[in-house]
Parts: structure tokens; sequence; C-alpha cells
């Protein structure tokens, strides 16, 4: 730097020292000035500013620069630190899948409800240690263990789920249990190979240490499994009774509405009946009414011809009611002048005895003019003188007429 002070490289590597003397912040801040400087073309920056931001317990800070990190390595923008590309990038995974790690235990010291997000952060640390195994034989032991530690981790946070105010299922503890089943027999492995003398990186009180706390988990995780297995039986049954409950209260109910849609179906029925019989009855009225009419009509309409026929006189005064009247009184007359001229004196004057039956009868009554009232009985006490011809006659007819 001080024959160069725009060297990032130098700028870097005093951040790094920085750092491991503890002094964070002023470390950071070379970081982020050698990204400035240098157009953010230095990789192992972004790798140091990762550890920073995790030292201080940033952690989504963190897992943003070890990504960064990761995709310039992947694509070789990053100088290669070990043997291949492969080794580099299951370095950055380890880094990745200790922050995710880090970010849970932290998370667990809350011990209650706010923990539950831990469970997500260790199946996250797990997946990146297994990609990270995928990628590298060289520190497989170590990555093995770390594997390892992590499930044990998980179980214990789920296991403590129920203490913590935080559902669960017991598929979680199953597979919680399944973890430790696994983690146990590899572990013990490893514990074996230190036995004899093999060379590996982690101390025999860690690995002891897991295997003792492993069993007792496992022991645990069982019971905390049966318990949750019988609680959710409970809870199925309590579910599927309520489900049967409410499926008989919706055929019920679909009971209940079929029939009182047939109930209204019904009762349509009846008004439209109902309605129909009174649309017929107004009908026949209406036919009866018209009829009636026609009738009341034909009625007026014949009296008033009859009337007509009645008002009308002819030239010598005499009535013409109808021509059957007519034709019998003609009848009459004729038999009358035929057969009797000679008995003229015995019959009595017409004029005295339409007289007497005008005078019997109430005003307005029609009088019915029979052969006995026209001519009367015969008697030889009565005079030719009161015989007169029917010409003179029938003035007396038209008075009582007017009468």
């Amino acid at each position: 730097l001080v024959k160069d002070k725009a060297n990032a490289y130098a700028a870097n590597g005093i951040g790094t020292y920085l750092a491991e003397k503890g002094q964070l912040f002023k470390a950071k801040e070379v970081f982020n000035r050698v990204r400035e400087v240098s157009g953010d073309t230095i990789a192992d920056a972004l790798l140091n500013l990762g550890h920073i931001y995790l030292a201080q317990k940033k952690h989504a800070e963190a897992l943003q620069m070890y990504h960064s990190y990761m995709k310039r390595t992947q694509d070789g923008t990053a100088p290669i630190t070990t043997k291949s590309r492969a080794d580099d990038e299951a370095e950055v995974l380890l880094y990745i899948a200790f922050a995710y790690f880090d970010w849970a235990r932290q998370i667990e010291l809350f011990n209650d409800a706010q923990s539950a997000q831990a469970d997500g952060l260790y199946t996250k640390c797990m997946e990146h240690l297994e990609l990270a195994l995928s990628k590298s034989k060289r520190r497989e032991v170590v990555l093995q263990y770390n594997l390892c530690m992590t499930k044990l981790q998980a179980a214990n946070c789920v296991l403590q789920k129920s203490s913590r105010n935080i559902r669960r299922t017991a598929k979680e503890v199953e597979d919680a249990l399944n973890g430790l089943q696994s983690s146990l027999p590899k572990v013990e492995e490893m514990l074996d190979w230190k036995s004899q003398g093999k060379k590996v990186l982690i101390t025999k009180s860690m690995l002891n240490d897991f295997i003792t706390h492993c069993k007792a988990n496992i022991g645990s995780a069982k019971l905390h499994l049966d318990e949750e297995t019988r609680r959710e039986e409970t809870l199925n049954q309590d579910r599927e009774q309520k489900r049967h409950e409410a499926e008989q209260t919706r055929v019920e109910e679909e009971l209940r509405e079929v029939e009182r849609k047939m109930k209204a179906k019904r009762q349509q029925e009846d008004r439209d009946r109902r309605a129909a019989n009174k649309m017929r009855t107004v009908e026949q009225l209406q036919l009866g009414w018209i009829n009636d009419a026609r009738i009341t009509k034909r009625k007026e309409e014949h009296k008033k011809k009859t009337q007509a026929k009645r008002s009308t006189v002819t030239n010598s005064d005499f009535i013409v009611e109808d021509n059957e009247v007519q034709e019998e009184e003609k009848n009459i007359a004729n038999h009358l002048f035929e057969e009797s001229s000679e008995d003229d004196d015995d019959e009595p004057p017409r004029d005295a005895q339409r007289k007497t039956k005008t005078e019997g009868s109430e005003p307005g009554e029609v009088v019915t003019t029979t052969q006995k009232d026209l001519f009367g009985d015969s008697s030889d006490e009565d005079s030719d003188e009161e015989l007169l011809p029917s010409e003179k006659k029938r003035p007396a007819d038209k008075e009582e007429s007017d009468e």
C-alpha cells in the first residue's frame, strides 16, 4: 500500500488481518472500500464480508454475500483456492450451511412460539450439507459429522415444540426419529475409526457426547411419536365424526330442501288448479251473461214487434193482433153468418156483453176473447133488433182496446 495506494489485494489482506484481531467494524469498512475501488472484481471481498456479517449475527446479509461468491465460483470468475472447483463449491456450501445452522440456534434462544422458524432453517442447512457431500470427497468425514449434528439439533427442536406451544405432527416426529437413527451408526463408526488410530478431524469427546445425546433423543422421540400418533388418531376420529355429522346434516338438509320444494310445488299446483277453476267459472259466467243478454235482447225485440203489431190499426179501425187471431175471427164470423142466420134474434148484443167483460177486469189486463165472449148464449127472449152486424160491433172493440 506504501508503494501502490490503489492495490486492492493488499487492502483485502489488511481487512482480513483486522477481522482476525476482532476489529470487525474496521474490517467491514476495508472490504466495502475494496469492492468499490476494484469494481467488485475481487471475489474474496464478498466471502470476507460474509464472514464479518456472520460474526455480527447478521445472517441474512451473510447469506447474501455467500450466495454472490458462490455464483462467482460457479461461473469461474473467482480464483480456485483449493485443489478443484468442486472443492471450492463444497467449501462455500459449508459456509452457507453453517450460516443457516447458526441462525436457527439463535432463533431457538427465544424458547417460545417465535422458535417455530428454526425448524425450516435446520432443513435448509441439511440440504446444503448434502449438496456439499455430493461435490467433495476431501472433507467427507467433517461434512458427514456436521450433517449428523444438524439432524440431532433439528430433532431436539422438534421434540421441544410441544413445550414451546408450537404445533407439530407425527410425521415431523417420525422424520426426526429417522434422522437420529440414521446418524447414530455413522458417528459410532467415526468413533471406531478414532479408536483404531485413523485420521479423524473430530475429537473423541465430541463423538462420545454426540452418541450419548443421540441415544437419549432416540428414546424420547419414540415416546413423543407414540403420544403424537395417539393424539392424531383421536383428532382423526373426532374429525371423522364431525365429517360424518356434517355429512348427515347435509343429507338431512337436502331432504328438507327436497321436501320443501315438493311442498311448494304442490301448493303451486293447487293454486294453479284453483285459478284454472276460477277461470272456467268466469268463462261460464261470461257465456251465461252473453246468452242471457241474447235472450233478453230477443225478448225485447219480440216485445217491440208484438207491441208494434198491436198498435197497428187498419183503415177500418180494426186491431190487427196477428195473423192467427185474425184468421180465427174470420172463420168464426163466417160460421156465424152461414149457419145461424135465422137465429140472430136469440144473440145478445155484443156491445153489452163486451162492456160487461171490460167492466169486470182490472185496468191494464188483456181481455181474452172467446167464441162465448163474442156471441154469448143464444136465447129466444132476445129480440132481433139487438143483433147487429159485425161491422157495427167492431167500434166497441176498439174502444175497449183503447181503455
